[in-house]
C-alpha cells in the first residue's frame, strides 16, 4: 500500500519492494494500492508507470487500486496515470488537459509528442520567448536520451505542468531501462557507483558513444534549470542528485533499493534575463532557437504565424477557453516579435459571448485598435462569429 504522498523520493522504497515481491516468487499476483493516496507528484508517479509497465511487459499483470478519496481518483484519470497503470482504465483525451502524462518510444514520435505538450503549456502561463525554446529543448533532448540510451523496452512517460502562480514550469521524463551508470561505462569503464554516473552526466560533452549525440543533454538542461533560478533532479539505480539555487545534495540508496531505470525532472522559472544562446553556448557556433512556434505556427511564404481555430481542443464555448487562447496568442507574438497573427476561423459556426469577449474583447483593449488591426487577422469569419466578436469588442471598449 502506497503512503499518502508519492514523490521522487518514494522510488527506491518502491524498488525494494519489488524485490521482495520477486524473492517471494508470487507468481503474477502483484496488487499496487494507492487508496490511501491524497498527493502525488509527476516525478514519482511516472518513475511508477514505467515500472508496471515493463511488469507487464514480462507478463505480471498487476491489480491496481485507485484512491478512495474521489478527488485524487479524479485525478489519477484526468492525468492519464490510472491509464498507464492500467489499460483497462479510459485513455483520456490529452489535448484538453493541463497535467496529461504520455508514453513514447521513438524519435520519430517526439515531435508529435512534444509540440501538444507545448501548446497546452503555451495556453496556461505567459512564457518570454527564450523559455519557451528553453523547454522545448529540454524536453526534447532529455526524451531523446530515453530513445538513444536507455534502451528501455517501454520507452519512456513524459508529463509537463505550468504552474501560473509559481511562474515555474515542471517536467518529467521516466523510463524502465538500464540506468546512466551502464549506459555510460559503455565510454567509461572506470566508473563504479551511480552517483558517480550521474555526476559525470551531466558534464558538457559526456556520452557513451560519440555516433549517439554529442553529450549536451543533460549538461544544456541544468545550464537552463540553474539559470532560471529552478533546479534538476535526477534518480537512477541507487543513486540521486538534486540540483536546486540553493546548492547540490546527494542520496545513495541502500544496496537492496535498486530503481530500474531513471528518472528526471526540472523545474524552470519565467526568468525576462534567461538567454538561451548564453545557456547553450557549448561551442564557437552559436545556438539558433528553433521551436514549436517556428514548426507548428510559422507561414513558409511569409513572415507571420498561422492559428486554426477548429483544431483547438478546447473549444469556443467557455470563458476559460477565451482566457487560454489570449494566453497563447501572447506567448506566440512574444515568440515571433513582429510577426502578425492569422486567426482562421474556418468551421466554427458559433462562439461564445464569454469566449468572444474574454479571447478578442480583452485583447483589444490591451492592444488599442491600431495595434490590434495591424497583428490580429481574422480570416474565414462567419457572419454569426464576427458579429460575437464585434460585439465583444464594442462591450469590452466601453466598459474599459
Amino acid at each position: 500500500m502506497f503512503p499518502p504522498r508519492i514523490s521522487v523520493g518514494l522510488l527506491p522504497e518502491f524498488a525494494a519492494a519489488l524485490a521482495i515481491w520477486r524473492q517471494r516468487k508470487p507468481g503474477n499476483y502483484l496488487t499496487l494500492d494507492f487508496s490511501g493516496v491524497t498527493k502525488a507528484f509527476a516525478n514519482g508517479m511516472l518513475g511508477i508507470i514505467a515500472t508496471v509497465a515493463d511488469l507487464r511487459r514480462q507478463g505480471c499483470d498487476p491489480i491496481i487500486i485507485l484512491p478512495h478519496d474521489p478527488d485524487y481518483q479524479e485525478f489519477f484519470l484526468t492525468t492519464n496515470w490510472a491509464h498507464l497503470l492500467n489499460p483497462l482504465y479510459p485513455l483520456e483525451n490529452g489535448q484538453k488537459l493541463r497535467h496529461f502524462a504520455q508514453q513514447f518510444s521513438s524519435a520519430d514520435s517526439l515531435p508529435k509528442l512534444i509540440y501538444p505538450f507545448m501548446n497546452i503549456v503555451m495556453r496556461y502561463i505567459s512564457m518570454p520567448k527564450d523559455i519557451l525554446s528553453a523547454l522545448d529543448w529540454s524536453v526534447a533532448e532529455v526524451c531523446d536520451n530515453v530513445i538513444n540510451h536507455s534502451n528501455s523496452p517501454v520507452g519512456g512517460f513524459l508529463q509537463i505542468i505550468a504552474y501560473p502562480q509559481n511562474k515555474t514550469i515542471a517536467f518529467s521524463v521516466a523510463d524502465a531501462g538500464n540506468g546512466i551508470l551502464a549506459t555510460l561505462q559503455e565510454g567509461y569503464p572506470n566508473l563504479d557507483t551511480d552517483i558517480e554516473a550521474i555526476e559525470e552526466a551531466i558534464k558538457i560533452g559526456v556520452t557513451r558513444n560519440s555516433k549517439y549525440g554529442q553529450g549536451n543533454g543533460l549538461a544544456g538542461t541544468l545550464r537552463i534549470t540553474s539559470m532560471t533560478s529552478g533546479s534538476l533532479d535526477i534518480l537512477s539505480g541507487r543513486g540521486r542528485l538534486l540540483i536546486t539555487p540553493e546548492g547540490q545534495k546527494v542520496f545513495t540508496n541502500d544496496p537492496h533499493q535498486y530503481f530500474s531505470g531513471t528518472c528526471i525532472s526540472g523545474h524552470i522559472g519565467m526568468s525576462t534575463e534567461f538567454s538561451i544562446a548564453d545557456a547553450l553556448n557549448f561551442s564557437a557556433v552559436p545556438y539558433t532557437a528553433y521551436n514549436v512556434v517556428d514548426a507548428e505556427y510559422e507561414l513558409k511564404e511569409e513572415d507571420a504565424l498561422l492559428i486554426v481555430m477548429k483544431d483547438d481542443k478546447e473549444g469556443t464555448s467557455t470563458r476559460q477557453a477565451g482566457k487560454e487562447m489570449r494566453t497563447k496568442v501572447l506567448n506566440l507574438m512574444e515568440a515571433k516579435s513582429g510577426y502578425p497573427i492569422y486567426i482562421d476561423w474556418q468551421g466554427i459556426s458559433v462562439i461564445a459571448s464569454s469566449f468572444a469577449d474574454e479571447f478578442m474583447g480583452k485583447l483589444f483593449v490591451s492592444f488599442g485598435r491600431d495595434r490590434f488591426e495591424n497583428y490580429i487577422r481574422n480570416t474565414n469569419l462567419d457572419p454569426l462569429v464576427s458579429q460575437l466578436i464585434a460585439k465583444a469588442i464594442t462591450e469590452r471598449s466601453q466598459t474599459s
